[in-house]
């Protein structure tokens, strides 16, 4: 599903998701489609406990925490220093 799709079904809400589709432009990860792993109320610890989680069975995948109040994505990619990467 989409991002707009996300926020309508999990409304104010941190969702784990995985990246199905995506690519990078201008430095910044865009996900075109997305597949919920879990959802959160507001509160973040559970959602960055179920981060780790999935992270740590597959570092291949692609998932992220992110939270439905957020009209638009902004992912920056940076480097293992932290830095954005501008390409």
């Amino acid at each position: 599903m989409d991002w707009q799709t996300v926020r309508e079904q999990y409304p104010y809400q941190w969702v784990v998701v995985e990246a199905t589709d995506a690519h990078t432009t201008g430095g910044n990860r865009i996900i075109n489609q997305m597949d919920v792993i879990e959802a959160f109320g507001d509160d973040w610890k559970p959602a960055w406990e179920c981060y780790k989680r999935v992270h740590h069975l597959d570092k291949k995948r692609e998932y992220y925490m992110l939270h439905t109040k957020q009209a638009e994505l902004e992912i920056q990619v940076v480097d293992a220093f932290r830095r954005k990467v501008a390409q």
